[in-house]
């Protein structure tokens, strides 16, 4: 059992993305988390003018997945910057 990975503890992690408004990008953006196998705990969207905020908080990621969807979020037609971080 001391090879096993599973036993280590995954992270919350908290997802930042500032992207346009408007069409299905919200919807876009959420899509990629339960082919991960993330749990949305959390969301927030704040939106101002033409841009929009969204929060994204997370658990059951390990540290690759989470890179792997940064990098799936950062690469969304819409999306402007993306930060990623755990607690």
């Amino acid at each position: 059992m001391s090879g096993d990975k599973r036993s280590l503890p995954e992270r919350r992690w908290v997802f930042v993305l500032e992207m346009a408004t408007g069409g299905d990008l919200l919807l876009r953006a959420l899509s990629p988390f339960p082919v991960q196998g993330a749990e949305v705990t959390r969301l927030d969207l704040q939106t101002v003018g033409g841009l929009a905020r969204l929060e994204i908080e997370t658990d059951g990621l390990g540290a690759k997945r989470a890179e792997h969807l940064h990098a799936r979020l950062q690469a969304l037609a819409g999306v402007r910057s993306v930060a990623c971080g755990w607690r």
